[in-house]
């Protein structure tokens, strides 16, 4: 049988220990030792308290991912014997309309017939990619040159003989109505 008198005498004469020893530490030493042990009080809270919240999250989706398991195993099931249902009986599967449809049909202008809907076929045409009077330097702001002009028209890009700024044109195809 556990004696708890002898227990509880035990501890008293630990604390007694303890307390002459800290006791006999110079004041800033016994400082140093409640901050140490009001520090390592709170780290061990914040230890528990991170260990359970991860528990918990372990559990929800451990939870969560059995829930959707079944519920795709028991989704898939139905599916599988509604199809053997309407294969066996030969009814055809109705068909779902969804209510967006249904509110929105009353709403729309009538079709008109085929004779009388336009085609409407957009117009292709090639835009000249460099203008040599509108072009300049977006750095230094100075016109281009004819050389730089002939290099933008052959290769796609030019660089500025005064700034030295790349400028790369690309060529494009405008659709017109």
């Amino acid at each position: 049988m556990v004696d708890w008198n002898h227990m509880g005498t035990q501890v008293l004469l630990y604390w007694q220990e303890f307390i002459t020893w800290f006791l006999a530490l110079p004041i800033y030493s016994q400082i140093f030792v409640i901050l140490a042990a009001v520090g390592a009080i709170i780290l061990s809270v914040i230890i528990v308290y991170f260990t359970l919240k991860g528990v918990a999250y372990l559990v929800y989706y451990i939870l969560k991912g059995v829930y959707l398991l079944l519920k795709g195993i028991f989704t898939g099931l139905y599916k599988l014997f509604e199809e053997i249902y309407y294969e066996v009986s030969g009814k055809p599967k109705p068909i779902k309309e969804s209510s967006d449809k249904k509110c929105c049909e009353h709403s729309k202008a009538p079709q008109q017939s085929y004779e009388e809907q336009e085609i409407i076929k957009p117009m292709q045409k090639e835009i000249q990619i460099v203008q040599p009077d509108a072009v300049f330097c977006s750095e230094c702001g100075s016109q281009y040159t004819e050389r730089m002009l002939e290099q933008l028209s052959e290769n796609g890009t030019a660089y500025c003989v005064f700034c030295g700024k790349g400028y790369k044109s690309i060529k494009i195809e405008v659709e017109q109505y």
